[in-house]
């Protein structure tokens, strides 16, 4: 008896846990500290850098479709592109400067083919706006509003 009390505690603090969002692999950890600020996270991970950890999701695209998300992070100054419910193929694109892709000022990824979801590298956000776009494997193109 004392067994089954303890296994269903324990499966209910855990759908609790999964519920609320605070399981452990989504908690941040305290006193995470970034690599970079500003131009110095340009073409880098967010996740590798700690940039990931507090960062907000500022625009979201409005079409229907895959969910393209700009994420970024104040302690890194920085923002990227994330993308989910997307088809292999669909490339997305985060930016921080009109024109042409150019490094240092736009970084892409592409959706690898059997998977849904991808980011990109970032980009410097300090004291000047970013954007994210998304090309579909159809042709259709779609961009977030500047943040």
């Amino acid at each position: 008896m004392r067994t089954l009390i303890r296994l269903t505690v324990t499966a209910a603090a855990s759908l609790l846990l999964t519920m609320s969002g605070t399981t452990p692999g989504n908690a941040a950890p305290a006193g995470v500290t970034a690599h970079c600020t500003g131009s110095g996270c340009a073409g880098k991970s967010p996740a590798s850098t700690g940039c990931d950890h507090h960062a907000r999701t500022v625009r979201r695209s409005t079409e229907i479709g895959p969910l393209m998300e700009l994420r970024y992070s104040s302690t890194c100054r920085a923002a990227w592109v994330r993308i989910t419910h997307a088809r292999g193929g669909d490339r997305i694109e985060a930016r921080n400067k009109g024109g042409a892709c150019r490094r240092k000022s736009c970084y892409a990824a592409t959706v690898a083919p059997g998977r849904s979801s991808a980011y990109t590298a970032m980009v410097n956000d300090k004291g000047i706006k970013a954007w994210g776009c998304l090309h579909r494997r159809n042709g259709n193109v779609s961009c977030t509003e500047a943040y």
